[in-house]
C-alpha cells in the first residue's frame, strides 16, 4: 500500500509531471531501479488495471490531487525508448479514497468487523491489520474525535466498515469497562475503497420507487408521503442497493405526511 501524490515539477514528460509514491508504515520505498528512498517517482499510473469506469478514475485523480489517496500495487520499470530511457510505472490493483478533512496521522491499518458480540464492554468487535505488515490485533472501538468528520461522514464510514472494510490512520489507546481493558484506535483519517456505483432510477406510478431497473412500475394508488420523494435523491446507498438518501428534510416530510 502506497500514498500517491502528484509531481508538481515543471519539465517534459516522462521526466516530470507523474506521481510520487511512498510505502505507508515504512520509512523507505523501493523504486523501479532497486534503490530505496523516502518516495519514488513514477511517470505513469496504469489505470486500466483497476477495472473502473472513467468517472471513478476521475474521482481517484481528484483525491490524488488533494493528497487523500492510497493505492495498493507494484512499482515497475517502463522503457520509454531512445534517449529517454527507463522510468517508474505504478500498477495499481486497489484505490482507497480519504473521506475526512484532516491529514492522516499515525499508523495505517485496514479494519474489518468480526461479528463478535458481547454482553459487557469493552468488546473486541473489530480486527485491524497493519498495512504492509503481518501485524494484526483485535480492537474494541474506534475514536472519531480527531477525524474532524461530520456526523454523517462518520455514520457512512461505520456503515462501510460493517458492509466492507475501512482503512484508517490513527494511534492506539486503551479503553476500560465492566469487561476489563481492550485495545482501541483513534481515527485521524479514513479511506473507503474506490468502486463503480450502480445506476439508480426513479420509477413507479407516483415516482415513489428508487431501483436499479429503469421504468419500474407499480400499482397506482396514491399516498401523501409519495410527494416527499419529488425532491429526494435516488442513488446507490452504502450497502450497495439503490434507495432514497436519508436527509433531515426527507425524514421530516415522511413523518409529517398525512395518513390515509
Amino acid at each position: 500500500y502506497y500514498s500517491v501524490t502528484r509531481d508538481m515539477r515543471r519539465c517534459a514528460a516522462p521526466m516530470c509531471g507523474g506521481y510520487w509514491v511512498s510505502r505507508v508504515n515504512a520509512s523507505t520505498t523501493r523504486c523501479f531501479d532497486g534503490r530505496y528512498a523516502a518516495s519514488c517517482y513514477v511517470a505513469e499510473l496504469r489505470w486500466s488495471m483497476l477495472g473502473l469506469s472513467d468517472d471513478t478514475i476521475s474521482q481517484i485523480g481528484d483525491k490524488i490531487g488533494a493528497g487523500a489517496a492510497l493505492m495498493r500495487g507494484t512499482v515497475v520499470a517502463k522503457n520509454y525508448g531512445g534517449t529517454i530511457g527507463r522510468y517508474g510505472e505504478f500498477k495499481p490493483t486497489e484505490a482507497w479514497l480519504g473521506q475526512g478533512p484532516n491529514a492522516p496521522a499515525g499508523p495505517f491499518a485496514i479494519v474489518e468487523e468480526t461479528g463478535v458480540r458481547c454482553i459487557s464492554a469493552p468488546c473486541n468487535s473489530f480486527r485491524e491489520k497493519k498495512l504492509n505488515s503481518s501485524a494484526q490485533a483485535s480492537i474494541a472501538e474506534l475514536g472519531w474525535d480527531e477525524s474532524g468528520a461530520t456526523a454523517d461522514q462518520i455514520s457512512n464510514a461505520i456503515t462501510e466498515l460493517f458492509v466492507r472494510d475501512l482503512i484508517i490512520a490513527g494511534d492506539r489507546y486503551t479503553v476500560h469497562g465492566p469487561g476489563g481493558s481492550a485495545k482501541a484506535r483513534t481515527v485521524t483519517q479514513f479511506y473507503t475503497r474506490a468502486r463503480d456505483h450502480k445506476a439508480c432510477y426513479v420509477g413507479g406510478c407516483s415516482g415513489q420507487l428508487c431501483t436499479d431497473q429503469p421504468g419500474a412500475i407499480s400499482t397506482c394508488e396514491y399516498r401523501p408521503e409519495y410527494a416527499c420523494y419529488q425532491d429526494a435523491v435516488c442513488e446507490e446507498q452504502v450497502e450497495g442497493e439503490c434507495g432514497w438518501t436519508e436527509t433531515e428534510a426527507l425524514n421530516t416530510c415522511l413523518t409529517n405526511a398525512p395518513r390515509l
